[in-house]
Order: structure tokens, then C-alpha cells, then sequence
């Protein structure tokens, strides 16, 4: 007899909790689901009437000076070039034949860039207010891979460098040896060793991870752990739009966090600009070569795209195998707000009508036990 009394008492308890847990409805699910996406699109208009660098090679990379306002720094193959955006002065601070060619570089202080010869197998220190260049890392004109001292360690075509703001550390893509090199205080150790060759490589700051594009791949590395997460699944080299694990690239070069959840990619051998969504799981691309049409966002005609930068706010830098760049200005879509603010409750099953009225009866009566 007691255990009926205490199964029932806790068949009334069960129900009563399913009764008064809120769900949400089939509606509010799906509009909550459309705030989520549209938070986090972006939308581009192509600007035509922008005045741009003379540009000689080709543009691998590309910084906003971090001393100066409305600077910024070009690589132009061998060059290294100072751009006023607002009289479109530029100075070429590089002598000729000083460099093979610049692919990277990051401005370690307010005078001191870390430029990245990669043909020359080395890094080298460039002050700015003198235009002297002295060694940095590896040993120009002699490859290979060696860990250790900056000037003892060898690298092998090393692509681009990215800085970690909070510790002064540098990662570097070391292409021809496959590998991401960490650089430390005076030394240069193998961070991780891949199965393709990275190209891009790009710190977020904000969410220490680093994002590394390589032949046919883009992935993400948690520092702490060495962790790979490749973001682009496809190992083979091709062009597709479409969910992380269908979509495809070919030969990916240099990367740029927009917004939390999106990320632009220069997709150079297809002629593209790739938007990675982390949200969505979803690649798309605008900006394709497919047509003449400029005023369309997606067939502004790039050609083999390599470097991206934040032009300013709300605007996005393209430099590549041209001597055209491409200015996109761009803008978070944010939709007018939904009835729907706040993320619901973790759905559960509604009651059945039988819990319903057994809820009400039980509730409802006074039920007097006698033992």
C-alpha cells in the first residue's frame, strides 16, 4: 500500500512540473532561428571611385599603420610601399634589390616592421624612420629546418607572420617545410607540422585562435593545445559553395575576421572572395571573375586575389595578382527586430491531453489519504 501512496505521489509531482515548464512554439523557434542568421550576415556594396596605390607586382599584404592615421603599409613584391589614402602619396621605403619578395609583414612596435623575404628563406627587422633593414630570423639564401636561436633556426619559403598582441609572440606559415613556427623571445621552435603547405595566417586577438589557409584547406588552431580544426573539411583542391564539409578552395592565401562569426578568405586560384560563416557552417563567395559586370557584388571581376585588409570602418581592402585593387564596403544586416529577443527554453515534449486532465484533477481535488 505505501508504495501505491508514493508512486502516485510521484506521478502527481511529474506531472504537475511538465504541466508549468514553458515551451516554445513551432513559431517562435523558427523566427528565432532567422534573428540568429541575420545578426550575423554581412552585406557588401562594391565601390568604383576610390583612388589607389600605383602598384608594380602584385599586393601579398597589406596593414593600416599603427602610428600614423590614414597610412597604411603595402608589399608589393619586392617593395615595401607607405601610402598616404588621403593626398594618394606613396613612398617606396625599400631600396631596390634589397628584397626577393615581401609575402608578410607586421609592424612590431610604432617603428619596427618584421618583414617576411620569402624567396630569401628569412625575416628581416625594416625601421622605418631610418629605412635600414638588419637580419631578424633564418639565414637569407639558405632553406631548410632548423628550431633554436632566431639567427640560427632555417625556414623554407616562409609565407606570412601574424602577432600575438598580448605576448609579443609571432606565428609564422613556414610553407616549405609544412609547418607553423613559433617565434618567442630570441628563439624559433616548431609550433605543429602539417600535411599541406600553409599560406595565410592569421591571429584573433580576442579569441586566441589562430586560422592558417593552406592549398586546399582552411583551418583553425587553438595555440594553447595544438589542436586543428579544419573549417574547410575538403582536402581536394577545387571550387564549391555550400557547408563547411562540402565546400572546396584552391589555394587560399590571406584571411580577415570580419565579425565574430564571419571570416573572408582570398580563394586567389579560383578568383574569389570566400565569406566563411562559423554560425551557419556555410561558405559562400561574392566577387567572382566570371563577368564584366562590376556593379555586381557577386562578379566585381578579381584576379587571383592574395591579400585583404580593414580599409578604415566598415570596409574591406582587395590587392592581388592585378595591378586593380577592390574596395567593398560592408555592413552587418541587422533585420528589424523580431517578436522573439531572447533565445527560448530548450524545447521539450508538450504534455498529452491525458496529462493535461490528470494535471487539472489532481490539482483540483482535495484528496484525503487514510491509513
Amino acid at each position: 500500500m505505501w508504495n501505491k501512496l508514493l508512486n502516485l505521489l510521484l506521478l502527481a509531482v511529474t506531472i504537475i512540473i511538465v504541466g508549468i515548464t514553458p515551451v516554445a512554439s513551432d513559431e517562435d523557434l523558427e523566427q528565432f532561428a532567422v534573428y540568429s542568421k541575420a545578426v550575423s550576415d554581412i552585406k557588401f556594396v562594391v565601390v568604383t571611385d576610390f583612388t589607389q596605390p600605383e602598384i608594380e607586382e602584385r599586393v601579398w599584404h597589406m596593414e593600416e599603420s599603427d602610428a600614423e592615421v590614414d597610412i597604411y603599409y603595402i608589399a608589393d613584391g619586392s617593395r615595401l610601399i607607405k601610402y598616404e589614402d588621403s593626398s594618394g602619396d606613396q613612398i617606396t621605403l625599400t631600396a631596390p634589390g634589397e628584397f626577393t619578395q615581401i609575402t608578410g609583414f607586421s609592424q612590431v612596435n610604432d617603428t619596427t616592421i618584421l618583414l617576411v623575404d620569402s624567396l630569401n628563406h628569412c625575416l628581416k627587422w625594416f625601421d622605418v624612420p631610418s629605412s635600414s633593414t638588419s637580419l631578424a630570423a633564418g639565414s637569407c639564401n639558405s632553406s631548410g629546418h632548423v628550431d633554436g636561436e632566431l639567427l640560427t633556426t632555417r625556414f623554407s619559403t616562409p609565407r606570412q607572420v601574424t602577432r600575438n598582441n598580448q605576448d609579443g609572440s609571432l606565428y609564422l606559415s613556414d610553407s616549405g617545410n609544412n609547418a607553423i613556427r613559433l617565434l618567442a623571445g630570441e628563439l624559433a621552435s616548431t609550433m605543429i607540422t602539417l600535411d599541406d603547405s600553409p599560406h595565410g595566417i592569421y591571429y584573433d586577438n580576442r579569441h586566441k585562435q589562430l586560422y592558417v589557409t593552406t592549398t586546399s584547406r582552411f583551418i583553425r588552431i587553438n595555440p594553447a593545445t595544438n589542436i586543428v580544426t579544419p573549417l574547410i573539411e575538403s582536402t581536394t583542391v577545387g571550387f564549391k559553395d555550400g557547408g563547411l564539409n562540402w565546400a572546396q578552395m584552391n589555394s587560399p592565401f590571406e584571411i580577415k575576421k570580419i565579425a565574430r562569426y564571419v571570416i573572408l578568405v582570398a580563394d586567389t586560384l579560383n578568383n574569389r572572395l570566400r565569406v566563411v560563416n562559423t554560425r551557419a557552417d556555410t561558405v559562400s563567395s561574392i566577387c567572382s571573375s566570371d563577368d564584366e559586370d562590376l556593379t555586381s557584388i557577386d562578379k566585381c571581376n578579381l584576379y587571383q586575389p592574395l591579400s585583404l585588409m580593414r580599409y578604415k570602418s566598415g570596409a574591406v581592402l582587395i590587392g592581388g595578382n592585378s595591378s586593380e585593387m577592390k574596395l567593398l564596403n560592408y555592413v552587418l544586416d541587422r533585420p528589424t527586430p523580431v517578436p522573439f529577443p531572447k533565445p527560448p527554453m530548450k524545447p521539450m515534449k508538450p504534455p498529452t491531453t491525458t496529462s493535461k486532465l490528470l494535471h487539472v484533477i489532481i490539482c483540483s481535488q482535495r484528496v484525503t489519504w487514510s491509513v
